[in-house]
């Protein structure tokens, strides 16, 4: 398992480790981390992990009712383990069923905001969704979450990124002209911040990978 990071350093403030320092509430996901920065994460009171949803059914399917595949099913099932039984504080996705069924592995209910802006259809035939992306971006930074998960796209992953991080985010995370690899599956994109200060990433590659069904 690959990780790659980058921190605003200056701007992090990290001191010292203290003896009595608390163990860390999610082990399995600190444990998949760079150790380099285990400081830093253990520091961190919030932590948005952004994610693109799981494999689905078929590469050419990509209606909002499109479901995942039980290799996609085996992906969220890895995410939850290693994420740990403890609910996240707050999880949000786009509104289709991928991203919404991949989110579910923080086990908290999911907010779903629009696929694209204006599109008010979801998962569902009868759901209406009218909160944007914006509002969500806009939710997520003013929170006081400390555990926040994102379920979305090869693109809109990329403009979470934008959003929390800034513009290095995108060489971070290798998205190009704003989108992931049409083949980049699996991996965590960990946003963190310790007290207001800028936002660090930590991106862990291929962290819920799942074997080809046979």
């Amino acid at each position: 398992m690959k990780t790659l990071t980058s921190i605003a350093m200056a701007a992090f403030v990290v001191g010292c480790m203290p003896d009595n320092t608390p163990a860390f509430d999610r082990p399995a996901l600190l444990d998949a981390a760079s150790p380099s920065y285990e400081t830093y994460l253990r520091q961190a009171d919030r932590h948005i992990l952004v994610v693109r949803h799981a494999r689905k059914t078929a590469p050419d399917c990509n209606a909002l009712d499109c479901q995942l595949s039980p290799r996609g099913e085996a992906m969220v099932a890895r995410l939850a383990e290693l994420t740990g039984e403890v609910p996240f504080d707050a999880a949000y996705a786009s509104a289709a069923c991928r991203t919404v069924l991949t989110a579910r592995a923080g086990g908290v209910d999911v907010v779903p905001h629009q696929a694209a802006d204006g599109l008010e259809t979801g998962c569902e035939a009868d759901d209406v969704i009218t909160r944007t992306r914006a509002e969500a971006f806009e939710e997520a930074l003013e929170s006081d979450a400390r555990w926040t998960i994102v379920g979305e796209h090869s693109n809109t992953v990329c403009q979470w990124l934008q959003e929390v991080r800034g513009p290095d985010s995108q060489d971070i995370a290798n998205c190009v002209d704003g989108r992931l690899d049409h083949n980049s599956y699996g991996n965590i994109y960990w946003l963190f911040r310790r007290n207001g200060y800028a936002w660090g990433m930590v991106v862990i590659e291929d962290a819920f990978t799942a074997p080809e069904e046979s």
